[in-house]
């Protein structure tokens, strides 16, 4: 099975089920090794395989907390990506399930479309604060020198409006992949 890539379609689900296996996983070993300790040490608490059974408890949280982040959020319908991915105009780079933190919140987009000196996105829900993501992905280009105009709809006609009007493209390819580099890197 060909693994997903951050900002790429299905990623979504492809993390939660990833994770919740993860977690699970880190679970049962930990308490097979618990038990193991019980049965090799006439059922005595203290012993060795007793700390090791409670350290899987730390990558078990790491696992969970990836699900906790992603818990609100879900891969668009397949539908609208084939749609979102015949309106993106050419040269143009389209990432999907694009969810991403900030100090204080975690913000997701359904698509998120780098154009000439554009970022377009589409928020995953209504309730998404468009304003909180549109000044914090400029506030992060602007820190690293990127120059481009960040807009984030959450209505799909304007998205699809906002897509239609884009200009030609005036980064190098350079630029272009440091770009998606830096996008990529803040995605969860």
């Amino acid at each position: 099975m060909k693994r997903i890539e951050r900002c790429e379609y299905g990623r979504i689900n492809a993390e939660k089920r990833k994770n919740i296996i993860g977690a699970l996983s880190m679970v049962l070993i930990g308490v097979a090794i618990f038990i193991l300790g019980l049965c090799l040490n006439k059922f005595e608490k203290t012993n060795i395989f007793t700390v090791v059974a409670v350290l899987f408890v730390l990558p078990m949280a790491r696992y969970l907390t990836t699900v906790i982040v992603l818990l609100r959020y879900k891969t668009p319908d397949k539908s609208l990506y084939e749609k979102v991915r015949g309106a993106v105009p050419e040269g143009s780079v389209l990432f999907s399930d694009y969810v991403f933190t900030s100090g204080e919140r975690a913000m997701g987009m359904s698509f998120f479309v780098l154009t000439g000196n554009e970022l377009i996105g589409l928020a995953m829900s209504e309730k998404e604060k468009t304003e909180k993501m549109t000044e914090y992905l400029s506030t992060e280009l602007k820190r690293r020198a990127i120059p481009g105009k960040v807009t984030v709809h959450k209505e799909q006609d304007k998205f699809f409006s906002a897509l239609k009007r884009v200009e030609k493209a005036t980064r190098t390819a350079e630029e272009m992949g440091e770009l998606i580099e830096f996008l990529r890197s803040l995605a969860v």
